[in-house]
């Protein structure tokens, strides 16, 4: 004869049941996984590249005449920031000419432009805007100089300023940035063949 009761509390906890505290730690692990999974998410995410619009991507910079109307100057050779890109974007023959002090104009170079990358290739410092004493580009971490044109004059960088390739289609100029192209190496002197100890200029 069984000796078991028949009614009252059951003394096992039924098949299937779950304590509060079984409950409270599941929630807890799946907090904790949902929380990982979302920074892992978040972590991808900033660290793909965009190539849509960040720097490896392509940027649409307009026409020459937008540029214009943007910046006047760029007509009489003073170099383009565009800041997204990080490139000063050159105007050539209107630079040739500013350095000359011809003061010519040129609108629309068409296809003589050039994007260069305002990281120098010392050390990854960002080039300051054109000097307007010597019309160079010049680091000022530790003084390497370029012409207007991104060739090196002086200081310890490696060669001249990197850049980007360029198109130009129907009037608009558009900017690789994913195609750099290494600056030209020490000793290229196309243009502007000055004396860098003759000249003034904005970093020692």
């Amino acid at each position: 004869m069984s000796h078991l009761p028949t009614y009252g509390e059951v003394a096992v906890r039924p098949v299937g049941e779950m304590s509060r505290r079984s409950f409270m730690r599941r929630i807890l692990w799946v907090g904790i996984g949902l929380a990982s999974l979302e920074f892992l998410a978040g972590t991808v995410n900033f660290l793909w590249p965009n190539v849509r619009s960040g720097l490896g991507g392509k940027f649409t910079i307009g026409s020459a005449a937008g540029i214009g109307s943007s910046q006047p100057a760029w007509a009489t050779g003073l170099p383009f920031a565009i800041g997204k890109a990080r490139v000063f974007f050159i105007n050539v023959p209107a630079a040739k000419a500013l350095v000359n002090g011809s003061g010519e104009s040129f609108a629309d170079p068409g296809s003589e432009v050039l994007a260069l990358y305002r990281k120098c290739p010392h050390l990854g410092c960002q080039i300051p805007a054109l000097c307007d004493q010597s019309h160079w580009f010049e680091c000022l971490c530790h003084g390497s100089k370029y012409t207007i044109l991104g060739e090196k004059r002086a200081g310890p960088a490696p060669r001249g300023m990197d850049r980007f390739a360029v198109t130009v289609a129907n009037g608009v100029y558009e900017i690789d940035t994913s195609a750099k192209v290494s600056g030209p190496p020490i000793g290229t002197a196309t243009f502007d063949n000055r004396d860098t100890t003759k000249i003034p200029h904005c970093a020692d």
